[in-house]
């Protein structure tokens, strides 16, 4: 059965605006197209003002240092705002980023940061694959899609693909991360094309991941690395279909919609898990998460299981 355009259970945006930072604020702002209100204004100013004397912008695990991930996706959420890729911010961001990269091609996290033990998907002694793809977006956004460093990033990540067609977190890590592969994979067919080796290597694998995600949305659990049963988190039900808040809908594009068994079942257990208070939980907090329930928006706008007219009507109580 289809999903077209429901009503939600409980209401999200009031949730996001409560409990949600600046910066996932302006996301949800900048998503529903409402940044000429006030508040849209002044998100993207504090955001601005916010950019560190080196380009960077400061860590969420530490304020007083740079970090990597977040100078990078700060700098395309700023594109996104309407930000001009020439604007003295833009480029003293992805200048600094430039300066990072690592002999590999690759980019790792800022070395001066402490990682918390619980952050398993970044390194700063190892360059890692998706902050790489994530920094990749960025230079094709500015117009240096042609340039040595991009060219050389890419470079890396083609080396990085194992056998298997998928691709690690990080450099010498074997085995394959399934949102880290999907992510690189669907950049790789839209820079190369639907020929490329690389694409038709890895795109096989990605089937098989949503055949395993639909297996797990059907039996209502899955089971972690750990060997322990979780029920199906929302990172567990979005991370084939969208990564991060700066991802695109480039594999909803390819044609992974509702049309699709596998997408319709995996809409329905991600209706089905919204929580009381509007938000959505990933597996590491016992709370709703505001990134999350924003990144869980836009999978569901994308895929016209509601509407942005919707939200906005929603926004505009709170904006």
């Amino acid at each position: 059965m289809n999903l077209v355009s429901i009503e939600l259970q409980y209401d999200p945006i009031e949730f996001i605006f409560q409990h949600g930072d600046d910066v996932t604020k302006l996301h949800l702002l900048q998503f529903l197209d409402v940044l000429e209100i006030k508040k849209g204004k002044n998100l993207t100013l504090n955001l601005l003002k916010s950019q560190m004397a080196s380009g960077g912008f400061p860590s969420k695990f530490d304020e007083k240092i740079e970090g990597i991930r977040e100078t990078c996706r700060n700098a395309i959420l700023l594109l996104n705002c309407g930000i001009p890729h020439d604007r003295l911010n833009i480029q003293a961001a992805v200048n600094y980023l430039l300066k990072h990269q690592r002999e590999n091609g690759g980019w790792s996290e800022n070395p001066n940061l402490r990682i918390p033990k619980h952050v398993i998907e970044l390194s700063n002694t190892k360059s890692v694959s998706w902050l790489t793809a994530d920094i990749i977006e960025l230079l094709r956004s500015v117009g240096l899609a042609e340039s040595e460093s991009c060219i050389k990033a890419l470079n890396w990540l083609r080396k990085m693909q194992n056998s298997n067609g998928g691709w690690p977190m990080f450099e010498e890590q074997f085995g394959e991360d399934p949102d880290s592969t999907a992510q690189i994979l669907f950049m790789m067919k839209e820079i190369y094309g639907e020929k490329d080796a690389i694409w038709l290597k890895g795109y096989r694998l990605f089937e098989k991941f949503l055949d395993e995600l639909t297996f797990d949305v059907e039996r209502e659990y899955y089971v972690a690395s750990t060997g322990e049963k979780r029920e199906n988190d929302i990172y567990h039900l979005t991370h084939l279909l969208i990564s991060s808040l700066v991802d695109s809908k480039r594999r909803l594009e390819a044609g992974y919609n509702l049309q699709d068994a596998r997408i319709n079942k995996i809409v329905q257990a991600i209706l089905k898990s919204q929580r009381k208070d509007g938000g959505w939980r990933p597996f590491w907090t016992q709370h709703s998460d505001p990134t999350y329930t924003v990144l869980t928006l836009k999978l569901l706008v994308w895929l016209d299981v509601i509407t942005l007219e919707e939200l906005k009507k929603k926004a505009a109580a709170y904006a």
